[in-house]
């Protein structure tokens, strides 16, 4: 059933967590076509768990967590939407499915079944050939799917140690709300009377908090100050990289660096910084299926991040999501993820060169962006239709050393190059970036300073003031084409 590339990419877009996969899964199950597609699901196969919990089977319960899954797309309460607006905020929900898919396995023989669930599934992920950032993914999913809920209903979740060491083991936003889904799902699954109103209003608010430590803390915690995470990338250099090497360049990143980058990307990444001069850039720009993701380390200075945004607007690139970080010591490293919306790398064999180059010369100063892109941005093909209004929100308190700036707002070509542009047009420094598209939706939290410090109640209220006009304005604009 997997003897192909072809027939493994069938398979991965079967699972993808839409009205009716349930009863499409129950029915392969019930005349034996899913065991032969995962035959690791044999052992599991009518097994009874005796106890005062479980209600079901473990093949029941977990076709039983898909269902619960899948209903969250058209989720039927309040409470539930909340749930079901990360299900669709996910990249790829189908690693979920194989997740739950995988996660009981272990269960057919009296161990800890979570261990033995994620040594069981190696054969699955081989077999479907899954890429190693995704099967990481799914293993993680699998080897920690009780952790969430041990936390959330037995833990104090008024000690922010709690929040922050679960956070740690999580690492990334994407993982915490996959992780969130499946607990949901899972605990729900156990009985129709496991999960309670009080125990889904827990795990909402470990979510919430998590997530509030993810992107408004989190940079404060660099990775000098993780031992552990530190140790395991020293251990794994290749011979061309030295210790000192590595520890120089990883010593003023923030933790979070560790958790969003494999040891092959980390390593990449010291080899970009070698040599880095003032006005250089070093780039990587690299195809992965429908993503195009570019990698740049150069040296800080005014107006930076803005400028590489408005790079990729100006050649048309829809940006995704993305990585800004920068070291006390002024080294910066930034990683787009966007599709090519305007074909441009599709259909012109040396774009890639071309983009660089252009980089090249606008980190130089040889090139003025706001130039470059004013006969752009009067393009009714380059301006996309947005009608509702931005929300700029400041953070002064989660993080001891910035003030974190959230901005919602409908997406748009060159969203992020204005929104960065204000804030070098205040004279704030961008420390930290934490880019991501949730559908039409665009969600940025900004890590800004002003003079190595956080801003102060009128600075804030100037950029918010500033941010607003900005945003807000060319939504009004926008709006009056589309009356005219």
């Amino acid at each position: 059933f997997a003897g192909t590339e072809a027939e493994r990419h069938q398979i991965r877009n079967l699972l993808y967590p839409r009205p009716g996969l349930y009863a499409r899964l129950s029915e392969m199950h019930d005349c034996g076509l899913l065991n032969r597609i995962f035959p690791e699901l044999e052992g599991i196969h009518g097994r009874v768990i005796r106890d005062f919990y479980h209600r079901y089977t473990v093949d029941e319960h977990t076709l039983l967590t898909i269902r619960g899954l899948e209903g969250l797309w058209n989720a039927p309460t309040p409470s539930r939407k909340r749930f079901g607006g990360l299900l669709q905020e996910l990249r790829s929900p189908e690693l979920l499915t194989l997740a739950l898919l995988l996660h009981d396995i272990g269960k057919a023989e009296d161990v800890d079944h979570a261990q033995e669930s994620v040594r069981l599934a190696a054969t699955a992920l081989d077999r479907l050939d899954i890429p190693q950032e995704a099967r990481d993914t799914v293993e993680f999913l699998i080897r920690h799917h009780l952790e969430m809920s041990r936390v959330a209903f037995r833990r104090d979740l008024d000690d922010p140690q709690v929040v922050e060491r679960f956070a740690h083991l999580v690492g990334t936003e994407e993982l915490l709300k996959m992780l969130c889904l499946l607990t949901l799902v899972d605990v729900e699954a156990v009985s129709s009377t496991t999960l309670t109103p009080w125990k889904e209003e827990l795990l909402w608010r470990l979510y919430v908090d998590t997530y509030n430590h993810l992107t408004l803390g989190y940079g404060d915690e660099l990775v000098r100050h993780d031992p552990a995470g530190l140790a395991v990338v020293i251990a794994g250099r290749p011979e061309d990289i030295t210790e000192a090497e590595l520890t120089q360049f990883l010593s003023g990143l923030p933790r979070r660096y560790l958790a969003l980058f494999g040891l092959a990307s980390i390593y990449r990444h010291v080899r970009l910084a070698r040599g880095i001069q003032p006005n250089e850039v070093h780039t990587v720009l690299e195809n992965h299926d429908d993503v195009w993701e570019l990698t740049i380390v150069t040296l800080d200075k005014p107006y930076l991040f803005s400028n590489v945004a408005g790079v990729l607007s100006y050649f048309g690139m829809d940006i995704h999501r993305g990585q800004a970080m920068t070291t006390p010591e002024g080294l910066v490293l930034d990683v787009f993820e966007f599709a090519d919306a305007g074909s441009f790398l599709r259909q012109n064999p040396g774009a890639t060169g071309e983009i660089c180059r252009m980089l090249d010369r606008v980190v130089a100063g040889w090139v003025d962006v706001p130039t470059l892109l004013r006969g752009r941005e009067g393009s009714v093909l380059y301006r996309r239709r947005t009608g509702n209004p931005a929300t700029v929100h400041f953070d002064n308190e989660h993080s001891k050393k910035y003030s974190v700036l959230e901005i919602v707002a409908d997406d748009a070509p060159g969203l992020l190059y204005r929104i960065s542009r204000v804030v070098s047009e205040l004279e704030c420094d961008l420390d930290l970036a934490l880019i991501g598209t949730e559908g039409r939706k665009a969600i940025d939290v900004l890590h800004v300073t002003k003079a190595g410090r956080k801003l102060v109640e009128a600075e804030q209220a100037r950029l918010m003031e500033s941010l607003e006009r900005v945003l807000n304005a060319s939504v009004a604009g926008e709006a009056a084409d589309e009356t005219r």
